[in-house]
């Protein structure tokens, strides 16, 4: 250790920010680094002289703090703990640690196979065979003698099968006993039973909870006592027949039994003979060439035993099972578990100097061995800045977030990376948010040609350029800092953008060959380039920069690195110094472009702000690929160029690594200087453009750096558009608002003569107002789907810009106040409009939601402020108001208006929006609470029922308002929700009971002739708003009956000539209810009217609910029960009661008793038909009970026994 200073020095010049070291403990007997023998003591090998554990330990960290200090160096170190070293000391005092026969009984057989196979290795020439391997006959033949002589003496199928007899023979004396029975339902299910069922059923029924892991021979048991009462009833009670049939039926058990046996041997013979053909017939096999013998065994040995230190540990307890992998296992799963036969099946490719170590779920479940791994972790955790997990994706996940948990209590900023190869995305996101790993490792080396290491550069980090600012969807929220006595702190909350976990890219890491073995030497350069300007952390393995000719074995290499007088002046030096130091400065270079054309790797970085950006172009060297390859020169639209340096590096031909023992060495090689790149400007129909070609040798193994910055681009864009927006619509009314943020298509044909945008292969928006825009943005912004139709049309040209501002200067004549909104709107376009067509859709969706959050704040702030400081909820359901209610030319309140943008209800978009089918009496009624007086929208609240109350004609409101001119009144219900509205604007605006003296001009001054809407007779009586409800409840009791003005095709085309007939009337003899229509009109909301010639419906209703409805009844009720309150109160000036048909007075609080004492008797159908009595009900039409009907005294009674929604609107009233 004393010796590193040099090599620190000269990795801080190379321009690295941190070490990774692998595990300094005590090795075991491989000498392998990951191979530990005691992870509470460092190796004697990196100090002079015998230190103890102590001083060691301060050693380490004093070069730790000469590294922060000196070299401005971090330092991270493997942590390896999922086994231990096979000889480790402490497993002789502590085996339970490992998987043994003891604590895992279920490797009892993989246990005895397994000494089998290294007894077979020992006696090979015993058996005749040729201990050398040199083909796959040779394979062969091996795999025969296992099965002959290992396999088959082992007689492994006892640990599978029943044993018959004995089992025989405890079902027989449990027979005897006779204390078992066969539930009645299970004899039910037999009988019916046959087959494969029935032989199922009697498995899962005789073996019942007898669950068997292969853990001893003959293990395999079923429940004595409960077959024997199965059999019982299958042999009539005869106990021989019953054994003769038990013995059949345990044939049929083993029989499944043998199959499994079968399938897992032929596994066992799979996996032998695929690891003996890598092993001993592939070239790179440590086995390469070597006998089968005691030393080179056929297999590698799955388990180690340990001698215990006292006598007496029984030898169960010391056979533990090595660790290893598994080819394509779920790391997740535990594969040395009960529920696994990895090692049985020799599944297992075996670290064969490793013991796995069995940790369980929790410290409970092995308490000294978590606790000696936690001491080992908090050692390195006070001395390392970061851990790399070794092996991560076999570490028990439970373990780890422990260990890192405590690990971080002493070290809360620890960096922590992991080797994870899952080969699944679902699970490495497991094991980021399970254990807070801040970045994985990935490998350059593992892209097999250019286009691969593309694919790999593009993967690792970064959005593409012109990416949209997703955290420009940041809404007012509050912070609530811990920290600081939890006190409340304003903040923008911004939602997080989803992306792949953080990687790590290496250039080249200690387990991959080199370029000079798996590329070429050439290639390291780009290889290298391309991954410092890749958007995540970038990493080296020592040697890679001084072009080592290949791999160093971390278990055998045994030279020293070379001490380098001058880093840059060796292999990479220079160049990658400069990537290096590059890659840090353009860390916030996020955006990223990469572009794959034959051999050549283009990566543009971008900073997201003020677009300036670093561009490189890499030659690949791979193996096989030509030296000259087509390239297209870079067009760079609107863009500036400045080279920054370019480098070839060409190794010497033939040429190898000096010879040298003790030091190691790297390929001579020659790190060439190329000339600046030429740079052209030009421009076409695009506008202006750069064009940067290569310069003369750009050869294979060559980069190019040059520096990119927009040309005529404001740096402080983003600030630009975000300013100002709160002041644009500080004037606006929510009218205007209107306008700004919805508008349907009709509605904007309507007012300003033109539509909705059509967006080519996306069609036309939902609004014309930014809400269209919006609803498209709020979802192609966090998931930066720059390749929507939407965005692909901004690129194309700026037609939706002035889309967006043109009708905004068209609406001003409506309202002035959006001048200063289109200006900001005019302004920001003019800006957008001067960077290049790539960027468009990001600036465009940064201006649209920068409006569009200003204009939500502003109509929120024109509402009270229960509904500001609600939720997110509560302002999407105020905004309705904003939506629904607008101005269009052809449908107002009145037929002449005071104001040239007064506003109307829409009763739903986008079908009822213009002319006579915008205002409808029940739909305006039944939103006014919700969209008008909740919002505080009392001036529109008023206009509405005034406008409406105007048109009282027949004692009823209209179902069709038009604008007062030729109004409709078919509809039943909408005079009673416009009462209902009354009720509830006295009770919530200001002007509380007054409004029911507001004097309210009649369309029709007497009530019931039509007059035309422009002659000098409408609007020439006024009445009030109090005498308007006396006259709804006057002309109800007395009745009201008259044929709909202007009736036939004209009016209603599907409509039959009966349905034309209003009739409506109060019983007051039975129950006081509000009664009427027939069965040709459809009088409430359910008003769907036959049209099908075809069906013979035309002028059907499809639910006509002629009678008395039950929503009807409950408004009736609410209005009654308001009205005699007004009366009690002495606040009614009118006349306290109607008259009724008979001529006889009925005062409203008697009317109001007459509807309470009537509704449950008419309306609710009993659960129990002997209440029925009790209630008007006729039991025959009754199909379901504890209900409330629909209606009363339809013309076909059965309807008045339906269950629907209306019942719903009563409850609440």
């Amino acid at each position: 250790m004393k010796n590193w200073s040099p090599h620190l020095a000269a990795s801080s010049k190379m321009g690295y920010n941190m070490l990774h070291f692998i595990p300094m403990q005590q090795r075991g007997g491989s000498d392998s680094p990951y191979s530990l023998f005691n992870q509470l003591e460092l190796s004697d090998e990196l100090f002079e002289g015998k230190k103890t554990a102590e001083q060691k330990d301060q050693r380490l960290r004093e070069t730790l703090l000469e590294m922060v200090h000196k070299h401005r160096l971090l330092g991270v170190t493997d942590m390896v703990w999922n086994h231990t070293a096979y000889n480790s000391d402490w497993l002789r005092d502590h085996p339970e640690a490992g998987f043994n026969l003891e604590n895992s009984p279920h490797l009892r057989g993989a246990y005895e196979l397994d000494a089998a196979l290294v007894k077979f290795s020992r006696d090979l020439s015993d058996y005749g065979l040729d201990r050398m391997v040199h083909t796959p006959e040779d394979v062969d033949r091996l795999l025969k003698a296992v099965d002959e002589h290992v396999v088959q003496p082992l007689r492994l199928w006892e640990f599978y099968v029943i044993d018959v007899e004995p089992t025989v023979e405890a079902v027989r004396v449990a027979w005897d006993v006779a204390a078992e029975t066969v539930a009645a339902e299970d004899q039910l299910a037999l009988e019916k039973l046959g087959g494969n069922e029935r032989s199922e059923w009697l498995r899962a029924h005789m073996v019942g909870s007898n669950l068997h892991a292969l853990s001893t021979r003959f293990g395999r048991t079923i429940d004595p006592a409960r077959t024997a009462a199965v059999l019982r009833l299958l042999a009539h009670g005869d106990k021989d027949s019953a054994m003769t049939q038990l013995r059949g039926l345990l044939d049929l058990l083993n029989l499944a039994y043998y199959r499994e046996y079968d399938a897992d041997v032929s596994a066992i013979r799979t996996n032998i003979g695929e690891r003996v053909k890598y092993e001993r017939l592939d070239r790179g096999s440590w086995k390469f060439g070597k006998p089968v013998d005691s030393s080179f065994q056929i297999v590698d040995p799955l388990f180690t035993t340990v001698e215990a230190r006292t006598e007496g540990v029984p030898d169960d307890r010391l056979h533990l099972a090595n660790n290893g992998w598994i080819w394509g296992g779920n790391p997740l799963d535990n594969f040395a578990g009960p529920q696994s036969k990895a090692y049985l099946q020799r599944a297992v490719i075996v670290w064969g100097d490793c013991v796995k170590l069995n940790y369980g779920t929790s410290p409970q479940d092995n308490p000294w061995l978590w606790e000696h791994m936690r001491q080992y972790t908090l050692r390195m955790a006070r001395v390392f800045h970061g851990f790399r997990i070794d092996n991560c994706h076999s570490t028990p996940i439970e373990l780890a977030e422990y260990l890192l948990d405590e690990a971080r209590k002493i070290n809360p900023n620890m960096y922590v990376i992991a080797e994870l190869f899952t080969g699944s995305e679902d699970t490495d996101r497991v094991f980021v948010q399970r254990l807070g790993i801040n970045s994985l490792i990935r490998e350059a080396m593992q892209a097999w040609d250019s286009h691969e290491m593309s694919r790999l550069a593009h993967r690792h980090g970064g959005r593409p350029i012109g990416s949209l600012a997703v955290d420009c969807l940041g809404e007012p929220g509050v912070f609530v800092d811990d920290e600081h006595g939890a006190a409340h702190i304003d903040a923008v909350i911004a939602p997080l953008s989803g992306s792949l976990p953080h990687a790590m890219f290496f250039d080249c890491t200690h387990d991959n060959e080199v370029p000079a073995q798996k590329r070429t030497a050439e290639d390291a350069l780009p290889n290298t380039a391309i991954v410092a300007m890749t958007a995540c952390a970038s990493g080296s393995n020592r040697g890679y920069d001084e072009l080592y000719p290949e791999l160093l074995n971390v278990v055998h290499e045994h030279r020293r690195y070379a001490e380098l007088e001058d880093p840059l002046r060796v292999g990479l030096g220079e160049a990658k110094a400069r990537l290096n130091r590059l890659h840090a400065e353009i860390a916030q270079y996020q955006e990223v472009h990469v572009h794959h054309e034959t051999e050549y790797v283009t990566i543009h970085r971008v900073h997201p702000v003020t677009r300036e950006g670093v561009l490189m172009v890499a030659h690949c060297a791979f193996k096989g690929a030509p030296s000259q390859s087509h390239f297209d020169n870079p067009k760079l639209y609107g863009t500036a160029v400045t080279p920054e340096f370019a480098y070839r590096l060409r190794p010497e031909a033939g040429g190898h690594a000096p010879v040298d023992d003790s030091v190691l060495r790297g390929l001579p090689s020659q790190l060439e200087h190329l000339a600046a790149p030429p740079i052209h400007q030009h421009r076409d129909d695009r506008g202006m453009f750069t064009e940067l070609r290569l310069p003369e040798n750009f050869g294979p193994g060559s980069v190019l750096v040059v520096r990119t910055r927009l040309v005529d681009f404001k740096p402080n864009l983003d600030w630009k558009i975000r300013t100002c927006a709160d002041e644009a619509t500080a004037r606006l009314t929510l009218g205007a608002l209107n306008a700004v943020l919805y508008r349907c298509d009709a509605e904007e044909r309507d007012t300003i003569g033109e539509g909705v945008y059509d967006v080519p292969n996306l069609g036309t928006l939902a609004y014309c107002g930014i809400q269209g825009w919006y609803s498209h943005l709020k979802h192609i912004i966090p998931n930066n789907d720059l390749g929507h139709p939407l965005c692909g049309h901004l690129r194309q040209g700026y037609w939706a810009l002035d889309y967006v501002s043109g009708r905004l200067h068209k609406y001003s004549e409506y309202y002035p106040e959006l001048a200063p909104l289109a200006a900001w709107f005019e302004e920001r376009w003019a800006l957008v409009k001067r960077v290049p067509n790539f960027l468009v859709p990001r600036y465009f969706a940064l201006t649209m939601h920068t409006a569009y959050q200003a204009l939500v704040q502003r109509a929120l702030k024109l509402m009270p402020g229960k509904v500001v400081n609600s939720s997110r909820f509560t302002h999407e359901l105020a905004l309705t108001s904003v939506q629904l209610l607008g101005h269009v030319n052809s449908a107002g309140l009145r037929p002449i208006s005071e104001s040239k943008a007064d506003c109307s209800m829409s009763a739903g978009l986008p079908h009822f929006t213009t002319h006579h089918m915008r205002c409808w009496g029940r739909d305006v009624f039944i939103a006014l609470e919700g969209l008008l007086l909740a919002t505080g929208r009392f001036d529109e609240a008023r206009d509405h029922i005034i406008a409406f109350g105007s048109t009282l004609k027949h004692g009823l409101i209209p179902n069709l308002l038009d604008t007062g001119r030729f109004p409709r009144y078919n509809a039943r219900d909408a005079t009673w929700f416009w009462l209902q509205a009354v009720q509830a604007y006295c009770l919530h605006a200001p002007e509380g009971l007054g409004f029911l003296s507001v004097s309210v001009p009649r369309r029709f001054p007497d009530g019931e002739t039509f007059v035309e809407w422009d002659s000098d007779e409408a609007y020439s009586q006024s009445s009030t708003i109090a005498e308007l409800i006396h006259e709804v409840m006057v002309r109800h009791a007395r009745g009201i009956s008259f044929r709909e003005w202007n009736a036939g095709p004209a009016l209603d085309s599907q409509m039959r000539d009966e349905g034309f007939n209003v009739a409506i009337g109060v019983d007051f003899a039975a129950n006081g209810f509000v009664s009427g229509g027939n069965q040709w009109n459809c009088g409430t909301w359910m008003d769907k009217m036959g049209s099908s010639d075809k069906a013979g419906i035309r002028g059907v209703p499809a639910t006509p609910r002629d009678g008395a409805d039950v929503e009807i009844v409950g408004l009736q009720k609410s209005a009654l029960r308001w009205i005699s309150e007004l009366c009690n109160s002495g606040q009614w000036v009118l006349d306290d009661a109607v008259v009724a048909p008979d001529g006889s007075r009925v005062t409203y609080r008697q009317w109001n008793q007459l509807v309470h004492d009537s509704f449950e008797r008419y309306f609710w159908i009993p659960l129990d038909a002997q209440d029925d009595a009790e209630y008007h009900v006729n039991s025959a039409l009754v199909n379901r009970r504890g209900i409330y009907r629909d209606t009363y005294g339809s013309s076909a009674e059965w309807t008045d026994y339906q269950f629907r929604p209306n019942i719903s609107i009563a409850m609440t009233v």
